[in-house]
């Protein structure tokens, strides 16, 4: 039977905004699903929120909003609801340890995990991912000029690549301990340790804050399948401790869950978010949906704006389209303000006078994301 750890959930700690608030609110929960994500953070299910819970995730930025054009494909820069540009480094490597099987650990590629992270990150559309991969571009551009001339091919070129918001880089550290019996385990730990950075100022940012993430084997295999019999320090049975195939087909896997968690943190720092159209009853209308990262079952607290107020008013759950959304208000805030949206939302469709905006942003993963999705 193994232990599960169970995190404290920092990340998506909500700010008290209501000053006769005196229960904390909480939107997260740790679920373990069939992949044993046994770290992961998700969020929870809009049913399960109480009145107290119903409050804007904390590091979600309100400022700016008023400078927001709306415009999913051009943003101005000073607006939360801009994606990010991003750019991934995955390091070389560090291996602990010595003795058996620590030369197989070291021949493993970090560059599967390198494009693994970009394919996770790029697949939510919550970011722009920065591809890293300059051997299938140098391929495509190649086959542009062969195919198609190299007029096409120069025209082509001026388009300018993007400049990245801010790099992610990912320092990891894995190791190996054995217990040196006759029958033994080979128990590798691997460490994720995430750095931001602003590249135009070398600023290293305390913003997304995506910590370190440490991955056992135990998280991915049985123990039983990790177990060997060796004689006088040969291997005779049992796991290839010092074949690098066999190693490195654990190592992916635990880089795999590594990545799974990165994610969660880092859909919990950095929510989508989108303005709010009109309210009828309880259904919601929502600007953007698959394009500005909007996850299927959505969990959203939607909140009106104005004169740099935010006033909660219930959370939603949210199914997107490609470039919208639809959802339902689940629970509405026990607030005036709520009650007052409510009542003119019942008599028709419900829109923010002049002056004020409504909208929608959201509070972690989705329950299910990990099993459905990666």
């Amino acid at each position: 039977m193994k232990l599960v750890k169970k995190l404290t959930l920092s990340a998506l700690t909500l700010a008290l905004l209501a000053g006769c608030q005196t229960k904390p609110g909480s939107s997260t929960q740790v679920e373990k699903v069939s992949n044993r994500a046994s770290n992961a953070v998700v969020a929870k299910s809009a049913y399960d929120f109480k009145d107290h819970d119903i409050t804007i995730p904390a590091y979600f930025d309100t400022q700016g909003l008023e400078r927001c054009t709306f415009d999913v494909n051009n943003e101005a820069d000073s607006c939360p609801l801009k994606k990010p540009i991003v750019r991934m480094y995955f390091d070389l490597a560090q291996v602990a340890g010595s003795g058996i099987g620590v030369d197989a650990m070291r021949e493993f590629d970090n560059e599967n995990l390198l494009f693994m992270l970009e394919n996770q990150f790029a697949g939510i559309s919550r970011f722009r991912i920065i591809t890293r991969d300059d051997d299938t571009i140098s391929k495509e551009q190649q086959i542009i000029l062969e195919q198609q001339g190299i007029k096409t091919a120069a025209k082509r070129a001026e388009v300018r690549a993007l400049m990245p918001d801010f790099i992610v880089k990912i320092d990891s550290l894995r190791t190996l301990k054995t217990e040196g019996g006759y029958s033994d385990w080979a128990n590798y730990t691997l460490e994720l340790t995430t750095g931001v950075i602003n590249p135009q100022t070398r600023e290293k940012l305390s913003h997304p804050n995506l910590g370190k993430i440490r991955v056992k084997s135990e998280d991915v295999r049985e123990r039983s399948e990790l177990k060997f019999h060796r004689v006088n320090n040969r291997y005779v049975a049992g796991f290839r401790f010092d074949d690098s195939a066999h190693v490195n087909a654990v190592i992916n896997d635990m880089g795999s869950r590594g990545i799974d968690i990165l994610l969660t943190r880092m859909l919990s720092e950095m929510p989508a978010t989108a303005q709010v159209l009109g309210i009828k009853g309880n259904k919601i209308s929502l600007d953007r949906g698959q394009n500005a990262g909007v996850l299927p079952n959505e969990t959203m607290i939607i909140f009106s704006y104005e004169a740099g107020f935010v006033e909660p008013i219930g959370v939603a759950s949210v199914m997107p389209s490609s470039n919208s959304a639809q959802g339902e208000i689940i629970r509405w805030k026990n607030s005036d303000i709520a009650d007052d949206v409510k009542d003119k939302a019942e008599n028709g469709i419900y829109r923010p006078a002049k002056g004020a905006k409504i909208f929608a942003v959201s509070v972690g993963t989705p329950a299910g994301f990990l099993e459905n999705r990666t």
